[in-house]
């Protein structure tokens, strides 16, 4: 056999050194596995100890045990444990028992010991050990279980626990200070769930340090062998590739700082407004979107998508609060004088049609931020689209996704003339304010329904003709629709319930107000708490006239605002404990009520967010953001946290009427489109009219086509019927015409 002249040259081709790197790499794991599997036998002598050593709870051994059950006194015997939890002195709530149960569960789970947990009311003088070693030993517990007895009357506790528990004397100590804090609190739940988490963090640290150092020095040599391959072998291969990626990767971080110089501030503004809303739909696609998602592959599938669009939400939210800085703050006064016309008379017509980059620097750099923040969640939403999309694997299951509303909708249609019926029965007892939010929504289900039917039977006719990707974007807008119209219908039933909460605490309220109104009686010479008491007397007449058909609602709120005034004026007659107290109890009502304001605002934005714009969704934001400043508060500021939650509560009605007048707007502007129809009589937009546009449900833009457009209605929104991105719908707003009905009632 002749041997190449190649062959010869070089006797070790590329092929034999790689196999020799990874030779090196195999070698190297496999002395790892070795030392590991050392370490973790040695590792049985480290965790077990030969000789038994003492614990910070002093524990008895068998023997004595026996001899001391004798002493304890008939009143409070040792109990045979047949329960986890045993709440002998009612001291835990139905949640409290399955938060203990819970923290019992996860040390069962994640390490070899058990924990028994045991509520009396007294050990009767009896050492709090020595009562839970007698109970241990007579249940029969082994060496890896634990009981903590807890005496809630004597505020004492015991814990039972073998000599050689894995768990070091410091470990113990931890333990007892735990439960011992708990306890000394009164916070009978918590004594158990911090010591069962305590243990099962002890167990955790337990680790034998000849186990760390094996498993160290095995990743050490595997990293080094790894290295040397890739250094030796794959870098030069790589080199060029990386050199190209670099030179194309695109730099990101938002737009530069000269990127809107041509633009007014005016233009600039809108442009900011134009991507808040853009955004802001977008995540509520993708909340929708990985709802669908976790319903089908359960929430460990998900999780990694739910992390992501947290990252985009946070950007957003930080957009809002600057959009609520740029609303309230005073806009620069345009130049007056000679010296302002002076400056515009000038003879070259270029300069009078060049924008005055200068005006409002300060402004224009929130604007540019709010932009830049909007771009930065589209990235980042718009990085895991097409991660997202074969997560769900739509194109292969769009039968199954179209089949799944048709099964759906029966049951929602269903639904639809109940709410209505619920709505006409709040109309007979309570005025319009309250139901303003609601009223329409019926009838928009209706159509909601209505074209998530069009969307499957289009969507099956995109199947039949083999257009997957037709059909899929079908399958999207009918789930969206039937997720929009469910949304709608728990709208309403929320709303009655929130009524009928308000009327049970109208009373309660107004026995408050009246009480400061006594007390503030006895105060003479004060013109602040004079005043204070005028309008709260006003505040209870105003009331006690309208309550019978009025707005329980409104009540609350006249009341809480005359309430929240007079304390402030009677502050200083109260001593400091009282006035906490009062705030904080004030502090409840008014965040229980904002909470259903946010919740009832939210619903109508994200089925009206077609038509609802940015300053809306920026109050919003912002009574958000003040609700949560309000809790945060409220341990140690109750009266500031109070100021905050009122400040929202502001905030979220403003939202409200915000979103109500554009949604009006747009229902005005379709009205007049509908009145004059296209030519030839015909409908472009197919399925995605009415319900789905005024809810922000567009189809592909390859789909559509639009012959009309609303002047006047903003129609906005994440384009596609659902899908996870979608971050920068703004090129594709003002599309088609809307068809939808709206109470006049509640313009």
């Amino acid at each position: 056999m002749i041997e190449s002249r190649a062959r010869a040259e070089h006797p070790h081709d590329p092929g034999t050194r790689a196999s020799g790197g990874w030779v090196i790499v195999a070698f190297a794991g496999l002395v790892g596995i070795v030392l590991a599997a050392t370490s973790q036998a040695a590792s049985a002598t480290v965790v077990g100890p030969a000789e038994p050593r003492p614990s910070v709870s002093p524990r008895l051994s068998a023997a004595t045990q026996a001899e001391l059950m004798s002493d304890i006194l008939p009143a409070s015997p040792p109990i045979t444990l047949t329960d986890p939890v045993t709440d002998g002195a009612g001291a835990l709530t139905d949640t409290e028992r399955q938060d203990v149960l819970a923290a019992v569960e996860r040390l069962a789970a994640e390490s070899d010991l058990r924990m028994f947990v045991v509520y009396i009311e007294s050990f009767d003088g009896t050492d709090p050990v020595d009562w839970a070693n007698a109970s241990a030993n007579q249940s029969g517990l082994g060496t890896e279980d634990l009981l903590l007895a807890i005496a809630t009357v004597d505020h004492e506790f015991g814990l039972s626990a073998d000599t050689n528990v894995p768990l070091t004397d410091g470990q113990l100590g931890q333990i007892d200070d735990a439960v011992a804090s708990a306890v000394e609190d009164e916070r009978w739940a918590p004594a158990a769930t911090d010591a069962a988490d305590s243990v099962r963090t002890g167990v955790a640290s337990t680790t034998s340090p000849l186990l760390v150092v094996g498993i160290a020095v095995a990743a050490l040599l595997v990293l080094a062998a790894l290295g040397y391959v890739l250094w030796r072998f794959a870098a030069p291969r790589l080199r060029p590739l990386l050199t190209q990626l670099r030179d194309r990767t695109p730099v990101a971080g938002g737009p530069a700082p000269d990127a809107f110089a041509d633009l007014t501030t005016d233009e600039l503004d809108e442009r900011a407004a134009a991507a808040l809303v853009g955004i802001d739909d977008a995540l509520k696609t993708c909340e929708q979107e990985l709802g669908f998602a976790r319903s089908e592959l359960g929430a460990d599938a998900t999780r990694d998508f739910e992390l992501i669009l947290e990252g985009a939400a946070a950007d957003v939210r930080e957009a809002f609060a600057v959009r609520q800085v740029v609303d309230t703050e005073p806009r620069a006064a345009a130049p007056e004088g000679p010296e302002a016309a002076a400056d515009t008379s000038g003879d070259d017509a270029s300069d009078d049609d060049a924008p005055s980059t200068a005006e409002d620097p300060v402004r224009r750099a929130r604007l540019t931020r709010i932009i830049a923040l909007c771009d930065a969640a589209a990235d980042t939403l718009d990085a895991r689209t097409r991660a997202f999309d074969d997560l769900r694997r739509l194109q292969q299951r769009a039968p199954e996704l179209l089949a799944d509303v048709v099964a759906r909708e029966a049951e929602v249609s269903r639904r639809v003339a109940t709410a209505r019926g619920l709505l006409t029965q709040l109309s007979r007892r309570y005025p319009t304010g309250p139901l303003a939010t609601v009223v329409g929504n019926p009838e928009q289900a209706e159509l909601l329904i209505a074209n998530a039917k069009e969307a499957v039977a289009a969507g099956n006719s995109a199947l039949a003709a083999g257009q997957k990707v037709v059909a899929v974007a079908h399958a999207r807008g009918a789930q969206n629709a039937l997720g929009q119209a469910v949304m709608l219908l728990d709208a309403v039933d929320a709303t009655a319930l929130h009524l009928r909460e308000a009327v049970g605490r109208l009373d309660k309220s107004i026995a408050s107000l009246t009480q400061d109104v006594v007390s503030a009686k006895a105060i003479e010479g004060d013109l602040r708490v004079t005043l204070a008491r005028a309008a709260a007397q006003a505040s209870l007449k105003n009331v006690e006239v309208t309550r019978e058909g009025g707005d329980p609602l409104a009540g609350l709120q006249r009341i809480a605002a005359a309430e929240a005034s007079l304390d402030a004026a009677l502050a200083s007659t109260r001593d400091h404990t009282e006035v906490r107290a009062r705030a904080s109890a004030l502090l409840r009502d008014t965040l229980r009520r904002v909470d259903a304001q946010l919740r009832q605002t939210g619903d109508f934005i994200a089925t009206r967010r077609g038509a609802v714009g940015a300053a809306a969704r920026t109050r919003l934001a912002e009574a958000v953001r003040l609700a949560d400043v309000a809790r945060a508060l409220h341990p140690t500021d109750p009266t500031a946290a109070l100021n905050e939650a009122q400040e929202a509560s502001a905030l979220v009605r403003e939202a409200a009427r915000l979103a109500r007048q554009d949604a009006d707007a747009v229902v005005a502007a379709a009205a007049a489109a509908e009145a004059e129809p296209d030519a030839d009589g015909t409908d472009a937009n197919g399925p995605i009219s009415g319900g789905m546009m005024l809810g922000g449900i567009l189809l592909d833009p390859h789909l559509v086509r639009s012959r009309k457009r609303a002047r006047t209605a903003r129609i906005g929104g994440g384009f596609g019927g659902g899908g996870f991105g979608g971050g920068r719908p703004a090129g594709h707003r003002r599309l088609g015409t809307v068809r939808a009905w709206w109470p006049a009632s509640a313009r």
